[in-house]
């Protein structure tokens, strides 16, 4: 199985929503359109791999990131240790539960962690799509602050997981 196809993740099924806590009848009411939605995401996912590639660990990690928003000011030891926390080589290795953790990253990031982070928050996301309910990857896509690396075929696909945020949400 290629990267591509990792992307593409199932929707929850009408059990495992009733499970998490959504109510009956908003699933009785919004199953099939939430079903169509998460497929157009899925659609725009399986692209995430060609779009965004192989980019580089960035110097500024998820924890970094973090203390810099704690901390203020790290020293190059600090930054090491901290950096250390981040396993991560590729950005597919970042876990959707790091990406709910660290939604101030774009905050306290720099272009080269934007080119790096960036499709992992966009597949965690778009897995979760329509009920995407962590914006930090929303609201980065609008703002675009840290953009200096980001390609033309990248800007793209950011302005159709906008259109699809436009449509569905």
């Amino acid at each position: 199985m290629n990267l591509a196809d990792l992307m593409r993740v199932p929707f929850p099924s009408r059990e495992q929503l009733c499970q998490q806590g959504t109510r009956k009848e908003v699933i009785e009411d919004l199953y099939d359109i939430w079903l169509i939605a998460h497929d157009e995401a899925m659609n725009l996912a399986v692209r995430l791999p060609e779009v965004f590639g192989d980019p580089p660990r960035p110097r500024i990690t998820l924890h970094v990131a973090r203390g810099y928003d704690d901390e203020w000011v790290l020293s190059e030891q600090r930054v090491a240790e901290l950096a250390a926390c981040d396993p991560e080589q590729h950005w597919s290795e970042v876990s959707a539960e790091a990406t709910r953790q660290f939604q101030e990253y774009f905050t306290f990031s720099d272009p080269e962690g934007w080119r790096f982070y960036l499709p992992a928050f966009l597949r965690h996301y778009l897995a979760d799509f329509p009920l995407s309910g962590w914006d930090a990857v929303h609201s980065a896509c609008v703002e675009r602050t840290h953009f200096d690396l980001i390609t033309p075929a990248q800007v793209a696909f950011i302005d159709d997981f906008l259109a699809l945020c436009q449509i569905w949400e």
